[in-house]
């Protein structure tokens, strides 16, 4: 998967800085370092990986037209999926 841009606006930002303590920055840098990418049951995906600093993050986002995400939330990664990321990633 590839993605090309992000789709940004007051309402996921808040959500993820206020509800999860992620900066959009640190979502981002979740696709730069070849994240696990993994269908939900509801149709969005999620992106899993390493920010810049070292944080393991889990990111649930949309993919719209053009490769373009738009993150829904995320949170930092529990040990389980750790565990999980170290296991499938490429």
């Amino acid at each position: 998967m590839r993605i090309k841009d992000f789709e940004w606006d007051e309402g996921n930002v808040v959500h993820l800085e206020l509800g999860h303590g992620v900066r959009p920055e640190e979502a981002e840098e979740v696709f730069a370092y070849k994240p696990l990418y993994r269908k939900t049951k509801k149709g969005h995906y999620v992106a899993m990986g390493p920010t810049h600093e070292g944080r393991y993050l889990t990111i649930v986002f949309a993919l719209k037209r053009d490769s373009v995400a738009r993150v829904i939330t995320g949170w930092d990664m529990d040990r389980a999926e750790i565990r999980y990321w170290q296991k499938h990633r490429g």
